[in-house]
C-alpha cells in the first residue's frame, strides 16, 4: 500500500513538474528541431494578458496540443530552448492566417524583445518576408531560455500550429524550394488554361469555358484555403489583407460551384442520378451561403464574431465534407456504365477529391492542414482533365477571330476591374488620413498637431512664461497593495478622465499620466496671460471633486496638487508613437512643489502666487526644504479672493 500511495505522489509531482521542466535543445544543422510535443499552455480568454502577467502564472500553464483549434481565446505557448552555441534561429509557427501572433524573448534585463506580426497587416510588416509568421531570436552559448508565443484567432479560422526552430539558411532553402513548386503549380496551370481557353474559342462549347474557370477556382483555393500553399499573397497582392483573409472561403465558394456544374455538365449526372444531384446541390448551396457570409463579415470587420464566425465556418467545413464525394459516385457510376470521358474524370479527380477531404477534415479538427496534398491532387487533376478535354478538341472552329475577341474582352475587363481598384484604394487612402488626422487631435495639441499633419515635423519652442501643475496620491503604493489590480486601473482611469475634462474645461493642456501622477501645463503651446490662474483653478476642482468622490466611495484618495510657473521647453518627440513633452527647471520644481505640499490642498510657489494672488488668497507656508533644491517659498492656495475656501485642507494621510 505504501508503494502505491508513493507511486502516485511521484506521478502527481511529474506532471506538475512537467511543463516546467521541458527543455528543447535548438538545432546545429539544416534538420528543424519540432516543438510540437514540448508544448505548455495558458489560456487568455479575455485577451488582455501581458507577457510579465503569463510569466507570472508559469504554474498554470500545462502541456496540450499545439494546436488549440477553434477559439476566440488568446493562448500563450511557452517553449525552454537550450543553446550550445551562440547564434540566431528562425521561429516558425507553421501558421499563416492567425490576426494576432506575439512572439516574446527575454533580453537579459528583467524585460522582453518584442516581435508583433498578424493576418489583418500586410505582408511588408512582418518580421520575416516569410509565408508563415517567422520570428528571428538571438541565444548565447549554453543559455536557457523561456520563450513565449501568444496567438489569437479574431477571425474564421481556428488557432492550428505547427511550431519549429530552424537554421536560418535551412528555412530559406525550403522556403525556396516550396516556391518553385508552387510558381511551377502556377505555370503548369497557366498553361492548361490558356490551351483549354483555345478550345472554347474554337469550339465556342461552354463545357470548356467552365473547365477553365473551374482551373482558375481549384488554382485560388489551392494558394489561398486554409491559409493557402505557396505565396499568393507575398506575390499578388501582399497590401490587401483583408483580400487574403477573405480569399480563404471566397476561394472555396467558386470551386464548390464550379467543379460540380463542369462535371455535372459533361457527364449530364442530372440524368444518370437525379435524386442525388438534388442533394448535391442543396450541399453546394448551403456551402456557399456559409461562404459568403464568412467573407462578408471578414471584410466588414464585425467587432467581437470570432466565436460565431468559427462556428459558421465549422458548419461549412461540415457541410462541405459530402459534395465531393456526392459527386465521385456519380462520376463512378458513370464511367462504370461505359462513359469513356467519366474515365479520364475518375482518374483526375479521385486523388483531389481525397485530398480534399483530408485537409477539410484536419482543418475542422483544428489542426494544421496538410496543403501539399492540395497542390499535388490538383496538379494532377489539371494534367489528366486537360487530357480529358483534349480528346474533346474540334479543329473545324476559327480560332483567330474568337480569340482576338476574347482579348479584347479581357483587356476591357482588366481596365474596368482596374478603374474600380483605383477608385477603391483612393476612398481607402483618405479614410486612412481622416483617421491618422482624428488619432494626432487625440495625443497631441491641436496646434501641433496641424503643423505635423501639414509639414511632416513639429517644431520645439520655448515658453518664457508657462505654468506646470503636478497631482499626486499620498499613500497610493500602500493602496496599491490592498486594492485588486482591475478595481484599482477602474478608479484610476474614472479620477484621470475627470481630471482631462477639468483640464480641458479650465483651459490647461494635459502633457501626460506617470504612474498616479498628472502632469499638465498652462501658456502652450499657445501662450496665454492668466496660465497661473488657469492651473490653480484646475488644482481646486480636482480636489474638489476628489473630496465629492470620497463621499460616496469605499476607497477614499488624498490628492496632493503642486504648482510652479516659468520658463519651459516644449516639443513632440517620438518617431513613430509621437508624444508632446516639456523640459525644464520648472518642471522640476514643480515636481517638488507637488512632493513638498499636503494631501488635498494646492501648493504653489511664490513666484506662482504672485501670478495668482489678484484671483486667489493665498497663505504663506514659510521656506520648506525641497529636494534637490534647497529651501523654497512656498503658498497654500485658501480660496478664491471674495468667496468661501475651495478646498478643505484636510492632511494627507
Amino acid at each position: 500500500m505504501r508503494a502505491f500511495w508513493l507511486a502516485r505522489w511521484l506521478v502527481c509531482w511529474l506532471l506538475l513538474a512537467g511543463p516546467a521542466a521541458a527543455q528543447i535543445a535548438l538545432p546545429a544543422g539544416s534538420e528543424p528541431v519540432d516543438l510540437t510535443a514540448a508544448t505548455v499552455l495558458l489560456e487568455d480568454p479575455g485577451g488582455q494578458m501581458t507577457v510579465q502577467q503569463a510569466a507570472a502564472q508559469a504554474e498554470r500553464f500545462m502541456p496540450g496540443k499545439a494546436s488549440p483549434g477553434f477559439s476566440a481565446s488568446a493562448w500563450w505557448l511557452r517553449f525552454r530552448l537550450h543553446s550550445t552555441q551562440a547564434g540566431t534561429w528562425w521561429f516558425d509557427t507553421g501558421n499563416r492566417t492567425l490576426q494576432e501572433a506575439d512572439f516574446y524573448v527575454p533580453d537579459g534585463h528583467g524585460g522582453y524583445v518584442h516581435q508583433s506580426a498578424g493576418a489583418n497587416r500586410p505582408f511588408a510588416q512582418r518580421p520575416l518576408p516569410t509565408d508563415y509568421f517567422v520570428f528571428p531570436f538571438t541565444v548565447g552559448a549554453g543559455d536557457t531560455i523561456d520563450v513565449y508565443l501568444r496567438v489569437r484567432s479574431t477571425g474564421f479560422q481556428g488557432v492550428m500550429l505547427r511550431p519549429m526552430v530552424w537554421q536560418p539558411h535551412a528555412y530559406q532553402a525550403r522556403q525556396r524550394w516550396e516556391q518553385t513548386q508552387w510558381v511551377l503549380y502556377l505555370g503548369m496551370a497557366l498553361t492548361l488554361a490558356a490551351f483549354n481557353l483555345m478550345l472554347w474559342l474554337y469550339q465556342r462549347e461552354a463545357d470548356n469555358l467552365i473547365y477553365v474557370l473551374s482551373l482558375f477556382a481549384i488554382v485560388w483555393t489551392t494558394s489561398s484555403a486554409a491559409g493557402g500553399y505557396g505565396s499568393a499573397f507575398q506575390m499578388l497582392w501582399p497590401e490587401s489583407p483583408l483580400f487574403e483573409q477573405s480569399s480563404a472561403v471566397m476561394s472555396v465558394l467558386f470551386v464548390c460551384v464550379l467543379t460540380p456544374l463542369f462535371i455535372s455538365r459533361i457527364l449530364r449526372l442530372w440524368r444518370v442520378i437525379p435524386r442525388v444531384s438534388m442533394v448535391l446541390w442543396t450541399f453546394v448551396v448551403i456551402n456557399c451561403l456559409t461562404s459568403i457570409v464568412l467573407a462578408a463579415m471578414t471584410m466588414m470587420k464585425v467587432p467581437n464574431a470570432a466565436a460565431q464566425m468559427q462556428t459558421i465556418y465549422i458548419i461549412g467545413g461540415l457541410l462541405w465534407q459530402p459534395i465531393f464525394p456526392l459527386l465521385g459516385y456519380g462520376i463512378v457510376l458513370c464511367a462504370l456504365r461505359g462513359d469513356r470521358f467519366a474515365r479520364f474524370v475518375v482518374v483526375a479527380y479521385l486523388p483531389a477529391i481525397a485530398a480534399s477531404t483530408y485537409t477539410s477534415m484536419q482543418n475542422v479538427r483544428g489542426e494544421p492542414p496538410s496543403l501539399v496534398f492540395i497542390m499535388y491532387g490538383a496538379a494532377f487533376e489539371l494534367l489528366v482533365m486537360a487530357l480529358a478535354l483534349a480528346d474533346r478538341f474540334n479543329q473545324e472552329r476559327l480560332q483567330k477571330m474568337a480569340a482576338q475577341e476574347a482579348l479584347v474582352q479581357t483587356l476591357r475587363r482588366s481596365e474596368q476591374e482596374l478603374e474600380q481598384k483605383v477608385t477603391q484604394r483612393t476612398l481607402e487612402l483618405n479614410r486612412e488620413q481622416n483617421k491618422t488626422k482624428e488619432l494626432l487631435y487625440n495625443i497631441l495639441p491641436v496646434e501641433l498637431a496641424e503643423e505635423l499633419s501639414n509639414t511632416g515635423q513639429a517644431q520645439p519652442a520655448r515658453h518664457e512664461s508657462a505654468t506646470v501643475l503636478f497631482t499626486d496620491f499620498a499613500g497610493f503604493t500602500a493602496m496599491a497593495g490592498t486594492m485588486p489590480a482591475d478595481r484599482m486601473i477602474a478608479e484610476l482611469n474614472e479620477i484621470f478622465a475627470a481630471f482631462d475634462d477639468i483640464a480641458d474645461e479650465c483651459g490647461v493642456e494635459k502633457i501626460k499620466t506617470i504612474g498616479d501622477a498628472y502632469m499638465a501645463a498652462a501658456g502652450l503651446p499657445k501662450p496665454c496671460s492668466d496660465h497661473a490662474q488657469r492651473c490653480v483653478r484646475a488644482g481646486l476642482k480636482m480636489i474638489a471633486y476628489i473630496e465629492e468622490r470620497n463621499r460616496r466611495n469605499p476607497f477614499k484618495w488624498t490628492l496632493r496638487v503642486g504648482i510652479h510657473s516659468g520658463p519651459v521647453v516644449a516639443g513632440v518627440v517620438g518617431k513613430r508613437k509621437y508624444a508632446f513633452d516639456i523640459w525644464g527647471d520648472t518642471v522640476n520644481i514643480a515636481s517638488r512643489m507637488e512632493s513638498s505640499g499636503e494631501g488635498m490642498r494646492v501648493n504653489v510657489s511664490a513666484y506662482t502666487s504672485d501670478l495668482a494672488k489678484e484671483e486667489f488668497e493665498c497663505e504663506y507656508r514659510g521656506k520648506v526644504a525641497a529636494k534637490g533644491k534647497g529651501e523654497i517659498d512656498m503658498y497654500f492656495i485658501k480660496a478664491k479672493n471674495n468667496q468661501e475656501p475651495a478646498a478643505s485642507g484636510s492632511m494627507a494621510g
